[in-house]
């Protein structure tokens, strides 16, 4: 599959979890596949370390809509090889959740954490 139909693919997941209702295990076990879907995406851009395709998956960085940028910031960040820059523009998303109050922030703190330890 190309990297365009890739990102097209990962913007339809990014809404499933965004809509998620977590009162409704249905609802739930959907989005857990989809986050699931959304990781296989990027093992399949990893495998094959093509700088291009990660720049123009990337671009997801800047689609705010179904919280895409932090999705992309994380999963890029844990499985694949980018450059400087787009890590500290990931970084920076991440940050942003992470300075903000309530379970998210937490969770975000706790990522930044072991992200700083792990690189």
């Amino acid at each position: 599959m190309n990297i365009e139909n890739l990102k097209e693919r990962y913007l339809k997941l990014t809404k499933i979890c965004a809509e998620t209702d977590y009162a409704d295990k249905k609802s739930v076990r959907k989005n857990n596949s989809a986050v699931n879907e959304m990781y296989n995406i990027l093992e399949s851009i990893s495998e094959f370390e093509n700088q291009a395709d990660i720049q123009k998956f990337a671009e997801l960085l800047n689609v705010e809509d179904n919280r895409t940028n932090l999705w992309v910031a994380t999963q890029m960040l844990e499985k694949l090889s980018v450059d400087k820059k787009t890590e500290q523009k990931a970084l920076k998303i991440i940050k942003n959740i992470a300075n903000g109050n309530g379970t998210d922030a937490m969770g975000f703190q706790s990522w930044l954490s072991e992200y700083q330890i792990k690189n």
